[in-house]
Order: C-alpha cells, then sequence, then structure tokens
C-alpha cells in the first residue's frame, strides 16, 4: 500500500504537468479565435472599397459641382444631389487560348492574376466610372427662370446628361 501511495505521489507533479499544457493549449485556441484573420480581412476590402469608393466619387462630383454653380452670377448658396445608375465597373485582364484541331478553332481565356505582398488577385484591365442618370439642383436664385436655364444649360454640359435628366429649383 505504502508503494502504491508513493506511486500515485509520484504521479502528481507530472499530472499536474499535462493538465497545465493542456490548459494553456484551450487558452491559446481560444485567444486565436478572438484575433482578426488577415486573409479574412483581406477578402472583405474590395467589396467594401468599392461601394466605398462610389459613394465617395459622387460626394466628390456634387462638392465640385457645388462650388462651381455657386460660383455663377445670380445662383447664391446651391446644393446638389447626384443620382448614379450603376456603380464602378471593373474589367479583369485576360489571357486568350486559341488552338486549331480537326473540329475547328477553339478558344481558352483565363483571367490573368497578379501577386502584391504574398497574395494573388485578379488584374484590372480597366475601371469604368458610375454612370450618371439624373442631377438635382436647389440654390438660393432658383426662383427666377433665367437662372434656371444657365443652371440647367452647365449641368448638362459638365455631367454629360439630358436636359429632362436636371431639376433646378429654389431652395428655401
Amino acid at each position: 500500500m505504502n508503494e502504491r501511495v508513493r506511486g500515485w505521489l509520484s504521479r502528481i507533479p507530472r499530472l499536474r504537468a499535462v493538465i497545465l499544457l493542456g490548459a494553456c493549449g484551450i487558452l491559446l485556441i481560444l485567444l486565436s479565435g478572438l484575433l482578426p484573420d488577415s486573409q479574412k480581412t483581406e477578402q472583405r476590402k474590395p467589396a467594401e472599397t468599392a461601394s466605398d469608393s462610389t459613394a465617395q466619387y459622387r460626394a466628390d462630383l456634387e462638392a465640385r459641382l457645388s462650388a462651381w454653380l455657386g460660383q455663377m452670377e445670380g445662383v447664391g448658396e446651391v446644393q446638389v444631389m447626384i443620382t448614379l445608375s450603376s456603380s464602378a465597373e471593373q474589367q479583369f485582364a485576360e489571357e486568350v487560348k486559341a488552338s486549331e484541331n480537326d473540329r475547328g478553332v477553339t478558344r481558352e481565356s483565363e483571367v490573368v492574376l497578379a501577386r502584391s505582398n504574398g497574395a494573388e488577385s485578379a488584374l484590372i484591365a480597366r475601371t469604368t466610372a458610375p454612370e450618371i442618370c439624373g442631377a438635382a439642383v436647389l440654390c438660393s436664385g432658383g426662383g427666377h427662370a433665367a437662372v434656371r436655364e444657365r443652371v440647367c444649360a452647365a449641368v448638362t454640359t459638365v455631367l454629360g446628361i439630358p436636359a429632362s435628366a436636371v431639376y433646378v429649383g429654389k431652395a428655401t
């Protein structure tokens, strides 16, 4: 019996060490779940950037147009709102391979991948700006027909949209 007790007591430090190591392992696993995953963060960035860049494009365009219209005679204080029918579109670079066989010519295309900082992403060949479909302008001089006409002409010229897509009114 004495030997059994001594054997059991001699195992306790080992048992404590095993339990302590197991607890440390579980703690590290739990802590790793709290840290952000760099790959997940990188995958989310392009989608967020696309919507953010479209909103930023619209806001910059509105601010520039407001400042420019505000310098016109008789217009006064200006507020501009622009509507977009689409967001910015990206066209990816493609590598086209054509081969001829007894059935005719077959073409295969693959998206070209670019490596940056150890991560691969599609190579963007061209980015098209969002399409502007309308604008609304409120200005303190909008109660006068001549001012409305000049503002409408300026907006259609700058944005490249028809006069039917522009509203000019008097701000209160």
